[in-house]
């Protein structure tokens, strides 16, 4: 029984009560007391009654307006609550832009400086080369060209991701058939250099909603420095899609490779400067590819890790399937 049913009956045992009072006072004074005092006593007794009513009446307003109050306090400290909330939410994402505006910072001065040092070194050997006119020199002058203009192609393209001059335009895509549509572009590579890339596993389809040619520029570059590194081998390509933490909805693009690997100084700035192989004279390390990978990866709301595997080196490229409902993931994860 709630408080207002409860009310309501006291209110009418209250008047069933004060009724039968006065006529029981009324009767038993009725032959005892004078006409005018009797009707003066039965005056006030009802008087009284109404007023006790009256009071109990104001009194259930007076309760009611609380309860109206209570609840509009509660509803505004609610919403304060919530205000702080999303102040929170947003200072917290405010300093994590901080810290990465001045990693990004800090990141492209030791990139600067060593691109300034990777190119006065291959200058210095391209001038040492062509003092020589044999047929072995002159192919030396042409790998370490062909290095430069790889080189100053990540430039331009990291130039552009971090001006932001052009920004991702997501559409629905099969990546499954897209994959095999881009596999076809690294053939001619991985022939070369006597490769065979697998497909492990994939699933018949996979919804993506991204942007194709960004997808293209990014699994290129981590497909092409694997390949241009290794030789008479395979690489593996794993697919799986999967509930992310932090992204919700998210593809796990997996690539495996036996034979060279880093070490750990390498490892420790791939992501972050230029890193140089040397073999038989030639350049095969990576160059600026998974600097520019690691950039469009983070534009993309995905994430790209390196390290070593037990027989050479493993790629871990991740990516919201709807970036959209990944954003709606994190608000409501957050909450």
């Amino acid at each position: 029984m709630n408080y207002r049913s409860r009310l309501k009956q006291y209110v009418v045992v209250s008047v069933v009560l004060w009724l039968l009072a006065l006529s029981l006072v009324g009767y038993l004074t009725f032959q005892s007391l004078m006409l005018p005092l009797w009707v003066g006593l039965i005056v006030l007794l009802v008087a009284a009654a109404a007023v006790s009513l009256m009071a109990i009446n104001q009194s259930q307003l007076h309760v009611a307006e609380v309860n109206k109050q209570h609840s509009r306090t509660k509803r505004l400290v609610q919403e304060h609550q919530l205000k702080i909330d999303r102040f929170e939410y947003d200072a917290k994402k405010s300093g994590e832009i901080r810290r990465i505006v001045l990693n990004s910072t800090q990141e492209k001065d030791h990139s600067l400086r060593n691109m300034a040092q990777a190119l006065d070194h291959v200058m210095n050997e391209i001038v040492e080369l062509t003092e020589n006119t044999d047929e072995e020199a002159l192919g030396l002058i042409r790998t370490r060209a062909e290095g430069m203009k790889r080189y100053a192609a990540d430039l331009q393209a990291l130039a552009k991701l971090e001006l932001k001059s052009e920004i991702p335009v997501r559409d629905e895509l099969d990546f499954i058939k897209e994959l095999n549509t881009l596999s076809e572009g690294w053939s001619a590579l991985a022939k070369m250099r006597k490769i065979k890339i697998k497909l492990d596993n994939p699933e018949d389809q996979i919804p993506l909603y991204s942007d194709l040619n960004w997808i293209d520029n990014l699994l290129s570059r981590v497909v092409q420095a694997l390949l241009r590194m290794n030789e008479n081998t395979v690489l593996h390509l794993h697919l799986i899609g999967y509930l992310d933490a932090e992204m919700g909805d998210a593809l796990r693009i997996g690539f495996s490779i036996d034979g060279r690997q880093f070490s750990e100084q390498q490892l420790k700035h791939l992501m972050t400067e230029y890193v140089s192989i040397i073999e038989d004279g030639q350049e095969v390390g990576p160059g600026l590819s998974f600097v520019v990978a690691r950039r469009m990866a983070q534009m993309l709301n995905g994430t790209i890790d390196i390290d070593n595997s037990a027989r050479g080196v493993e790629v871990l490229v991740v990516l919201p399937r709807n970036p959209e409902e990944a954003d709606r993931h994190d608000e409501m994860t957050y909450n």
